[in-house]
């Protein structure tokens, strides 16, 4: 289930970017832990998937995201994980 628009154009809000459409599930997936501070390989092993899947997804969302480090997609990770608002459809 994809984050909702409204979500996303609130942090785009915040950063300053234009809102990006919305995140497939297994971005969130990644998104999440990215937000627990796990490292790709930890990510790629708790969703059964391998290591450059992981980076091919942080690639992906860092373009939806218009950011440019983990640093950064863990800052809207923790936007959405503070947002009152139910995230999915």
């Amino acid at each position: 289930m994809p984050v909702r628009p409204n979500h996303m154009a609130a942090i785009a809000k915040k950063y300053r970017v234009t809102p990006a459409p919305p995140l497939t599930p297994r971005q969130v997936r990644i998104m999440q832990g990215v937000h627990s501070g796990l490292l790709n390989k930890q990510i790629a092993y708790d969703l059964g998937i391998a290591e450059s899947t992981v980076k091919a997804h942080m690639t992906q969302l860092m373009r939806r995201l218009q950011v440019s480090n983990r640093a950064q997609v863990a800052q809207a990770a923790r936007a959405i994980a503070a947002s009152p608002a139910r995230l999915y459809d």
